[in-house]
């Protein structure tokens, strides 16, 4: 008879709250913030935290949650900036298991064209289409606008990326 094995979805052990975010931010030195994300609660954490958000230059620009598919995030940085980018990448059919946290759950779907992302949080769900973008062409579009690879995790546990999860988080930096 064949031995059954678990599936392990998530780590719960190293989930991240967006308290751990502005804390990163804080532990950089950074002040001011231009923020595009899809996370309950982040932007509170951030003021909570005694940061500056604004739609204009920054010293931190922090694109999470797939906005680097639909948009783009270098013309929101200062001349010495750090820019963090987080998204899924293409990746084959089925379901993926993202991210879960203390306030959502985040899966990918694929059916290998079309790509969704779906959210459960606070007694609800949300799909969203996005358009993943690999790590080769969102490097090539950060060098083209004068950034730098500085580092890449799997997500905010700050486990190095290995090259084949489903999603990344990046950290490009221009001085």
């Amino acid at each position: 008879m064949p031995v059954q094995r678990h599936n392990v979805v998530a780590n719960l052990v190293n989930m991240s709250d967006v308290s751990d975010i502005a804390q990163w931010c804080l532990d950089r030195g950074h002040e001011k913030i231009t923020l595009r994300s899809r996370r309950p609660h982040l932007l509170d954490a951030l003021l909570d935290a005694g940061l500056n958000i604004t739609e204009g230059p920054s010293d931190l620009v922090m694109w999470l949650d797939d906005e680097i598919g639909s948009s783009s995030p270098w013309p929101h940085a200062d001349a010495s900036c750090e820019v963090i980018v987080e998204g899924c990448l293409p990746v084959e059919r089925g379901v993926h298991a993202l991210a879960v946290e203390t306030d959502r759950a985040v899966i990918v779907s694929s059916d290998g064209i079309d790509y969704r992302r779906i959210e459960f949080k606070e007694g609800e769900s949300i799909t969203t289409k996005i358009q993943p973008v690999a790590t080769d062409i969102l490097d090539e579009s950060a060098r083209q606008a004068g950034f730098t690879l500085i580092e890449r995790w799997v997500d905010w546990s700050m486990e190095p990326a290995l090259g084949n999860e489903p999603c990344h988080l990046s950290l490009f930096r221009n001085f």
